[in-house]
């Protein structure tokens, strides 16, 4: 099976990219802050911009989060329960 990734052109520019990580225990795609662009201090405040983005409606960020639930469905499930989590705490 191909696995067509997501189009992270636009990720890029806003400072984040889902990257593929080959062996890593968390799974072969994960949602990363980029580290050269310096515009999240860490990978959580990119999920947080993402999930921020897709929650009001944005369609680009929506794809992004159902390409991680497609095709890593633990990063998915991380990345929503701790954001979600530390919105109410």
């Amino acid at each position: 099976m191909t696995v067509t990734a997501f189009d992270n052109n636009r990720a890029i520019d806003e400072g984040w990219c889902i990257c593929e990580c080959y062996g890593s225990e968390n799974g072969p795609w994960q949602l990363q802050k980029c580290d050269e662009l310096d515009k999240f201090k860490s990978d959580i405040e990119a999920w947080r911009f993402v999930i921020t983005y897709a929650d009001a409606g944005s369609e680009y960020h929506q794809k992004a989060l159902q390409f991680l639930k497609d095709h890593n469905p633990i990063e998915y499930d991380c990345i929503t329960d701790t954001v979600r989590r530390r919105a109410v705490a």
